[in-house]
């Protein structure tokens, strides 16, 4: 019965978007016009009421703590937020609060399954204890429920639509505890069902609706009520129904029979007791590059009955309180398809990859859309590739891809979010957290982000004020810390760099300061070293690297644009003695053919640092790959062959490049999501040096 409520509505969410039975939209897909990202409140709707009132809802507010404005009434010509009036006033508010913290646990639970599939491992003693936890946590939150009294008739009716959906949640939750002895697909989306029955049931308890973008409001006359439906909340769309009485200051979320398709960015005008509603937009999940994500409906006019508590009209109706997501690469159900993980033939085939030689991996299931300008990081904690790249003409979420290096998979911790007209801007991405307490993308990434490893966290810099936290245990971001004053200036996410070193994350930034992370304390605190000036980080022409063996960091850089050439200079900072200069290495004065600075990497194996970008073709035609040698302090080129992850000209701007010291491997990764891997071995791939007035000199790597 379970499960057969759960096809019906998700036959009738896929009907209702015209995603089954190959029926497309009618109307091509289309791209949202931008708003002004300097209003502090931006999508949310305001609604004038009777004799000067007003009502405000929705949006994202770019800087409160939780992404949203909540409710706001305007009387005697000041606005002021009832938020906690209302949350005061509310029988459920601290069983609200009991369902959303089982609802987080939940979360959690269905993050270490996935985490337990993609990388092939057995279920252990674990997973079915964290199940029972929210279990638990489910039990309290129907006796707190059940033991309620002196509810209002409003209270009462939402109190048993909430027991409703955790009754459900228990008994499949209770199901999947029994015999959890696998984490298979089946297994993951079960929780995840359990995830929205206790999200929806928390909404069915609190004080005001969810949050939403682009939902308008409209006051009707004739009941005395402000009318709300649907919305767009980043991540799904809703076609839920609320009132809000301004004689009381009080929400209520109706549930008439049916209802239109869930939508947003809709009309909706009120007359004598009656709400009328016309257009809106469904998503329209396309892939296509910088390709509309949104596709109006064309299901006519739609009326709501206020008092009847009835919509009528339109083509299709569905049930009221559904939620519709995108779908294929931007859902997380997409990856759980196709074969399932196997951890044993891709160790062998990664320990039969020929030496010197790239790989392409080809996992099954690619990302979509385009991840330009950014890079790819290590979490060796979690065994992963975490790659937040993105902005600008590529994809604009929110979302960190996890790579699974044991089993070759791509994992999308939740369904994708996207900034609606801010979507393909650069500098117009909004700022603060999202409904899901979520940073949206910056117009590039670059190397604004990495990985800590004291904190077992990624950490990214590149927003203007704030350092966000994302836990890869979770796959979610958890949180965010103030910076320092040398890491805020003006698009900042163009050039502060990011790196790992042992004693925590290291950054760097355009002026030349450097910081190291202290997880215990949430800041970023400046080193003040001696010696030489560091020189500033450079958009597209610069990077940071740890060098392990000597307790240093390397720095690359040269002037920004086509005119300014590399000059060969690597600058150093010793962390043991704060000790800052140059290496000038060999070779230096064949500097000016190395074609990017941004992806290179250490091998602490071989001691060497290799170049992600190529050489100018030689006269064999190969493309030579540029690398350090610190060992002789010079300059060297290797010849490695391969489908070469830095293309055709030798310089990728959307290229990751990391080195896994477990496997011993380099990988790549690129725009697209294509994977690659290589074993490097110095001694035979023809080393020779750089400069000198010889193009590629004699054999070099003597060691």
């Amino acid at each position: 019965m379970r499960h057969a409520r759960h096809l019906a509505g998700i036959v009738l969410m896929l009907l209702a978007s015209g995603v089954i039975f190959g029926k497309a939209p009618r109307k091509r897909p289309y791209r949202l016009p931008d708003v002004d990202i300097k209003s502090q409140v931006i999508w949310g709707s305001t609604c004038h009421g009777p004799e000067g009132s007003s009502l405000a809802f929705g949006g994202q507010d770019q800087k409160s703590d939780d992404g949203r404005p909540h409710t706001r009434i305007k009387s005697n010509g000041q606005w002021r937020d009832i938020h906690k009036e209302l949350r005061a006033d509310n029988a459920f508010q601290k069983l609200h609060d009991l369902v959303a913290v089982a609802g987080g646990l939940q979360k959690r639970v269905t993050a270490s399954a996935r985490s337990i599939y993609f990388k092939d491992l057995r279920a252990g003693s674990s997973l079915p204890a964290e199940q029972k936890k929210v279990i638990e946590k489910i039990a309290s939150a129907i006796a707190t429920l059940k033991a309620k009294r002196d509810l209002g008739t409003y209270e009462v009716r939402q109190g048993a639509r909430a027991l409703r959906r955790l009754i459900s949640a228990r008994e499949e939750a209770t199901a999947i505890a029994k015999n959890l002895t696998a984490a298979t697909p089946a297994v993951i989306r079960s929780m995840g069902r359990i995830a929205m029955d206790l999200e929806q049931a928390a909404e069915h308890l609190d004080a005001e609706p969810p949050a939403r973008a682009l939902s308008p409001l409209v006051y009707d006359t004739c009941s005395k009520l402000f009318v709300l439906f649907g919305g767009d909340h980043l991540d799904y769309l809703t076609n839920d129904t609320w009132v809000f009485d301004p004689a009381r200051n009080m929400w209520r979320q109706r549930h008439p029979p049916t209802a239109p398709p869930p939508r947003a960015n809709h009309k909706l005008s009120a007359a004598n007791g009656k709400v009328t509603l016309t257009g809106g937009y469904t998503y329209s999940s396309n892939t296509d590059y910088c390709g509309g994500q949104y596709v109006d409906h064309d299901d006519g006019k739609w009326t709501y009955d206020i008092a009847a508590n009835k919509w009528t009209g339109g083509k299709i109706a569905c049930p009221g309180d559904r939620r519709v997501y995108r779908t294929g690469p931007f859902h997380p159900d997409f990856y759980l398809t196709g074969p399932k993980p196997d951890a044993k033939a891709t160790a062998k085939r990664l320990a039969g990859l020929k030496s010197n030689t790239w790989t392409e991996m080809n996992p099954p299931r690619l990302p979509r859309l385009n991840r330009d300008w950014g890079t790819g990081v290590i979490d060796p904690d979690h065994d992963l590739m975490l790659r937040f790249s993105g902005g600008h003409s590529a994809h604009g979420g929110s979302d960190v891809l996890h790579y699974h290096f044991s089993t070759n998979r791509w994992e999308l911790p939740f369904p994708v979010e996207f900034p609606l007209g801010q979507l393909y801007a650069n500098t117009r991405y909004p700022n603060g957290y999202n409904f899901n307490r979520r940073p949206w993308v910056t117009g590039h990434t670059y190397q604004n982000y990495g990985y800590d490893p004291i904190a077992k966290k990624m950490l990214f810099a590149g927003r203007p004020n704030h350092c966000y936290i994302y836990d890869p245990q979770i796959g979610d971001w958890t949180g965010r810390r103030a910076k320092p004053s040398a890491m805020v200036y003006n698009s900042c996410f163009y050039t502060i760099t990011v790196c790992t070193t042992p004693d925590g994350a290291a950054a760097w930034t355009r002026s030349g300061a450097v910081l190291r992370y202290v997880p215990q304390t949430g800041r970023w605190v400046e080193l003040k070293p001696r010696g030489d000036k560091l020189p500033g980080a450079v958009v597209d022409n610069s990077t940071m690297v740890y060098d392990s063996k000597r307790n240093r960091l390397l720095f690359a850089v040269k002037g920004y644009g086509r005119k300014n050439a590399y000059d060969g200079q690597l600058h150093f900072l010793d962390l043991k003695t704060q000790t800052a200069g140059k290496l000038s290495p060999g070779g230096m004065d064949a500097g000016a053919a190395i074609p990017y600075l941004c992806q290179t990497r250490y091998d602490a194996g071989n001691d060497l640092f290799l170049v992600g970008g190529t050489l100018p073709a030689g006269p064999d035609g190969l493309r030579r790959t540029p690398a350090y040698d610190p060992a002789a302090n010079r300059w060297i080129s290797l010849a490695i062959g391969g489908k070469d992850p830095s293309g055709p000209k030798g310089r990728n701007v959307s290229l990751g490049l990391m080195y896994d010291k477990v496997r011993k491997l380099f990988w790549a990764v690129d725009t697209n999501s294509r994977v690659y891997a290589v074993r490097l071995a110095p001694k035979t791939a023809d080393p020779k040096p750089l400069g000198n007035g010889n193009r590629w000199g004699q054999s070099a790597f003597r060691r």
